[in-house]
């Protein structure tokens, strides 16, 4: 194994894979396919996303560090953390997840408030910073945590309520509220992209929770015009959305686009080779929200389908999981931890290419950043957890089942 241009950081992937292989298999057991195969696509992606963030980041490092390795440093670092993090999550029982649901949510709620008044980034609010030892200086984004703590709450909620979820004023109207209140205070940062995204995760788990479909469709109608005041209060919100329904001028508004079809146009079948883009040099932050089109280039359309179908695997194995979950409770669980991910992916690479506006959402375990990256892996534990519960419904179940009758429901 090489590293990277000969950098010593890289090689501390190589030394975690020993140790992280023996947790891969207490974590998920013998006979959890799904289990594994979630977390075997989590490490892969989390693994290229590594090598991405080096690739496309090398060279902005350099000039603003004087460090190739910037961005690496800090990437492994919260690669090893996230890693460890998943597979302490996949001990954790569903039972405790479960309690834990709405004092996480509260916790997520006032760190949005906080980043409202303690908060940095560029142009909004996005970040709330922090520091560790030996003066290390660290950010955290509130909005990312948020939006795990609300498909857990939603999950509980919609299992204790479950016989009211059909009707508006006692049951769905409560939990729409705490979706709005979460959305208000990310538009409030502003992230319009974020509060959105939550809102197509939040009321995909209603809908699946019983949730009617019209009082969806509804609440949906009536949020359009909070949009629009978000936008009419975000010029350069309003701007990106301009220039995605009309012909953007490719030096100005429509710049990050062009540059983004350039890199997937130059990387043909094959991709340019690992380093050798040259479209990082031109897009701005190459190494967070279009990392997926660095992907085109240097790997090209091979390494782009090799993404997407990873990506289709983890939904699928998500899935499966949600499916073969022995309480509602865990398959609206494992089913909203899936749309999170998934979600965030399709968005992003809507984006990249041109299909969507432009929203500012990363790439889960692939683009840079340590807030995504962490709780995504978190969710991948989850998922774990959901499988490893229902591999040992499914055994006592069958240690206890009575002839002429296989199976459960719930």
């Amino acid at each position: 194994v090489s590293c990277p241009r000969g950098h010593p950081s890289a090689v501390v992937i190589v030394l975690a894979a020993q140790p992280f292989s023996r947790l891969f298999r207490m974590s998920t057991g013998s006979s959890q396919q799904p289990g594994r195969q979630v977390l075997l696509i989590a490490v892969i992606l989390v693994g290229l996303g590594v090598v991405m963030v080096y690739s496309s980041s090398s060279a902005l490092a350099s000039d603003r560090f004087d460090d190739s390795g910037f961005f690496l440093e800090r990437q492994v670092f919260r690669a090893l953390a996230g890693l460890v993090l998943m597979f302490v999550v996949a001990r954790v029982p569903l039972t405790v997840l479960q309690y834990l649901a709405r004092p996480l949510l509260l916790i997520g709620l006032a760190l949005l408030v906080l980043v409202l008044a303690f908060g940095e980034g560029k142009g909004a609010q996005r970040w709330l910073p922090f520091s560790l030892p030996l003066s290390v200086t660290m950010s955290f984004q509130p909005s990312e945590f948020v939006k795990l703590a609300l498909v857990l709450y939603l999950a509980d909620v919609l299992v204790r309520k479950e016989e009211r979820i059909g009707e508006w004023a006692s049951g769905l109207a409560p939990r729409l509220a705490v979706i709005v209140i979460a959305q208000c205070l990310i538009l409030m940062q502003p992230d319009l992209g974020t509060a959105v995204a939550i809102g197509l995760i939040s009321f995909a788990v209603l809908w699946l929770g019983g949730a009617g479909s019209l009082h969806l469709a509804a609440t949906a109608l009536a949020a359009v015009p909070v949009v629009a005041i978000s936008l009419y209060h975000s010029p350069y919100q309003l701007q990106r959305v301009l220039s995605y329904f009309r012909e953007s001028n490719p030096l100005t508004d429509g710049f990050q686009i062009t540059q983004s079809l350039l890199a997937f146009g130059s990387g043909g079948l094959v991709g340019v080779g690992l380093g050798n883009s040259m479209q990082k040099h031109f897009l701005p932050e190459p190494h967070t929200d279009f990392v997926f089109a660095l992907v085109g280039e240097e790997l090209g359309l091979a390494g782009t389908l090799s993404v997407i179908g990873l990506f289709a695997a983890l939904s699928i194995h998500g899935y499966r999981i949600a499916l073969s979950a022995s309480t509602h409770h865990g398959f609206l669980v494992a089913a909203g931890t899936t749309l999170m991910i998934c979600v965030y992916a399709v968005l992003n690479m809507g984006v990249v290419t041109g299909l969507v506006p432009t929203t500012g959402l990363p790439l889960p375990f692939i683009s840079y950043g340590g807030s995504s990256l962490m709780w995504n892996l978190c969710g991948i534990g989850i998922l774990v957890s959901v499988a490893r519960d229902g591999i040992r419904a499914q055994a006592g179940h069958s240690s206890h089942s009575v002839p002429g009758r296989s199976g459960f429901s719930w």
